[in-house]
C-alpha cells in the first residue's frame, strides 16, 4: 500500500508543480491590435482571448485583468531576463528559438514592407531595401526591425518607434518611405487613427510565419507542456479559429 501511495504522489507531482509555476507567471503583452491591445482600459484581442481560453482549460484562476501591457522593447527585455515572464504575441523566428521557448501557434504572422501607394515603391528583393536614401521604419525590437537588420540594414538607418500607433503616424506624415510590420496590425491602427488604409499597400513580404506565447528559455518545462496541450485542444475543437474569425471577419 505504501508503494502505491508513493507512485500516485509522484504521478501527480508534475501537474501540481506546473499549476504552481503557471500561477506565478507574469503575463506581458503590447499594443498590437487586433491580436493584443487595450480598449477603454480593458485588455483584449485574438491572443488575449486565446490565452484566457487556455487558462480556463487548465483551471487557472486568472482573467485578462492579470495581463500587463508594456512597450514591446521593455517586455522583450524582461522575458529574456526573468524565467517567470511570458510575452505575447511573438512572431517565431529561428534566432528567437535560441532565446525563448514557445507555445503556439496562435495565428499566422506575415511581416511585410508597407508603403504609400502614391510612392509607387517597387521592391523585388531584400537588396532593394538597401537603396541609398530609402527611409525605413519599424517598432524597436520588433521582428520587423530584426529582419531588416538580419538582411544587412544598419540599425542606425531604421527609424524606430515604440509602438504601432506611432509607427503608422510617422508613415502617414511622410517621415519615412515604408515600414516593416504586420499589415493587419498596421491597417487596424490606421483605422483607429482615422487614416485611410486604402492608400497603403504591401510591397514586399519579409516573412510568412506564426505567432506564439514566448517564455524564458529556462522556464519549467512543465509550463510549456501544460500550455501546449491546452492550446492544441483549443485548436482541435475550433475555439481558436472562432476567436480569430471574430476579430478579422
Amino acid at each position: 500500500m505504501k508503494k502505491i501511495f508513493i507512485f500516485v504522489l509522484l504521478f501527480f507531482l508534475p501537474i501540481n508543480a506546473s499549476a504552481q509555476s503557471l500561477e506565478n507567471i507574469t503575463w506581458l503583452t503590447e499594443e498590437y491590435a487586433p491580436y493584443n491591445y487595450t480598449e477603454n482600459g480593458v485588455v483584449k484581442g485574438i491572443a488575449v482571448d486565446i490565452l484566457v481560453a487556455v487558462w480556463k482549460k487548465i483551471n487557472l484562476n486568472k482573467t485578462a485583468a492579470d495581463i500587463k501591457v508594456y512597450p514591446w522593447a521593455r517586455g522583450y527585455k524582461m522575458v529574456q531576463e526573468d524565467p517567470g515572464v511570458c510575452l505575447f504575441s511573438m512572431t517565431v523566428t529561428e534566432p528567437r528559438k535560441e532565446l525563448f521557448k514557445f507555445v503556439g501557434p496562435l495565428a499566422g504572422s506575415d511581416i511585410t514592407i508597407i508603403a504609400p501607394k502614391a510612392k509607387g515603391l517597387k521592391i523585388g528583393s531584400i537588396d532593394d531595401l538597401k537603396k541609398p536614401g530609402l527611409k525605413l521604419g519599424a517598432v524597436r525590437e520588433d521582428v520587423g526591425e530584426q529582419l531588416l537588420i538580419a538582411a544587412g540594414i544598419a540599425a542606425v538607418a531604421i527609424d524606430q518607434s515604440n509602438n504601432a500607433e506611432t509607427l503608422v503616424k510617422k508613415l502617414d506624415a511622410g517621415r519615412m518611405d515604408a515600414v516593416a510590420y504586420g499589415f493587419d496590425t498596421a491597417r487596424y491602427n490606421m483605422k483607429l487613427l482615422g487614416i485611410d488604409s486604402n492608400r497603403y499597400e504591401t510591397v514586399f513580404m519579409l516573412k510568412q510565419g506564426e505567432m506564439g506565447f514566448a517564455f524564458h528559455k529556462n522556464v519549467d518545462p512543465a509550463v510549456i507542456t501544460t500550455m501546449q496541450k491546452a492550446l492544441d485542444e483549443l485548436i482541435a475543437d475550433g475555439t481558436t479559429a472562432a476567436i480569430i474569425k471574430k476579430y478579422l471577419q
